[in-house]
């Protein structure tokens, strides 16, 4: 039988054109050890702003043994998910007089032409910089902790409406245990509009983060080694529906999460201790798409390597 190529040709430019496309999506860790400038960058809250990606992490040190080493923030940027800008150090909390110990899982949020950068220091406090840009200069929002918890992440919905989330299992703002929490922010960005809220009826372990799709308000938090999530229609719902596993446990890494549509397309941010010479307190930023049932439910992230 004679095969006609020309006819097939576009068919197997297609087949050749999503392979490539799949391995380009899939340059993970973000950083690699080899290039100038490389830091352990952790915890990864990806935002996008003006149409680019930005990644803001906490840093680990080179010689890292612990957590308690960490102390300030890079920003990693990019505007196709290929190449990436890695901005280093942008933000040294300690360097404020009311700013010290630990410094654990950042994010950031833009409103009233402001971008918004909250850490948490002394592993629990809530400081907050500001800046005209995603990536700093970064000045002092506060000259105080705002409110105490663990791993805060904010979300600004459609309305403008801004709500700041994390879990309580370090402080007792709640009920006995540890859960998902929820509160208003007020219109300045930096002081609570009400009450911490529990959102979801099980306990869980950290890592915290809140995302919006379609109507449908998404939460996200470990509880021990694995991932789950909690789906809802309102963002401070009493309580959250518990839908199942978003990602296993990271390699060599307790897990932590973010998750962003860009160009049309969803992923998840996390971070693993097993690249780059890596370890439990050394880890690395990555990426993966994430895949949505008609539903809305999502299915269950699978980790992956590839160099650049």
């Amino acid at each position: 039988m004679k095969i006609n190529l020309n006819k097939r040709s576009p068919l197997l430019f297609l087949v050749f054109f999503l392979v490539f496309a799949l391995k380009l999506t899939a340059q993970n860790p973000i950083l690699s050890k080899n290039e100038n400038g490389f830091v352990y960058a952790a915890d990864p809250a990806a935002e996008v702003f003006n149409g680019k990606v930005y990644v803001y992490c906490s840093r680990d040190v080179e010689d890292a043994v612990s957590f308690k080493t960490m102390q300030d923030y890079v920003v990693l940027e990019s505007s196709d998910l290929k190449t990436w800008i890695n901005h280093g150090v942008v933000l040294e909390p300690r360097k404020y007089s009311w700013a010290n110990g630990q410094m654990n899982a950042p994010d950031v949020a833009y409103k009233n032409e402001w971008y918004y950068f909250y850490f948490p220091f002394d592993k629990t406090h809530i400081g907050v910089s500001k800046s005209k840009t995603p990536i700093g200069p970064w000045q002092e929002a506060v000259t105080e902790k705002i409110t105490t918890i663990f791993d805060p992440t904010v979300f600004v919905d459609d309305d403008g409406q801004a709500y700041i989330y994390g879990n309580d299992h370090k402080v007792n703002i709640g009920e006995k245990g540890a859960h998902i929490m929820g509160a208003k922010l007020k219109d300045n960005m930096t002081e609570l509009d009400g009450p911490w809220i529990r959102l979801s009826e099980e306990t869980v372990s950290e890592a915290v983060h809140v995302f919006k799709r379609n109507g449908i308000y998404y939460f996200s938090a470990r509880v021990g080694p694995t991932t789950k999530y909690w789906m809802a229609d309102n963002p401070l719902p009493q309580y959250a529906t518990l839908k199942g596993k978003l990602a296993g446990d990271a390699p060599k890494a307790p897990n932590h999460t973010s998750a962003i549509e860009f160009n049309n397309e969803w992923y998840l941010f996390y971070h693993r201790g097993d690249v780059n010479d890596g370890s439990f307190h050394k880890r690395s930023a990555c990426f993966d798409k994430m895949t949505f049932r008609e539903d809305g439910t999502i299915i269950p992230i699978e980790y992956t390597l590839a160099k650049k």
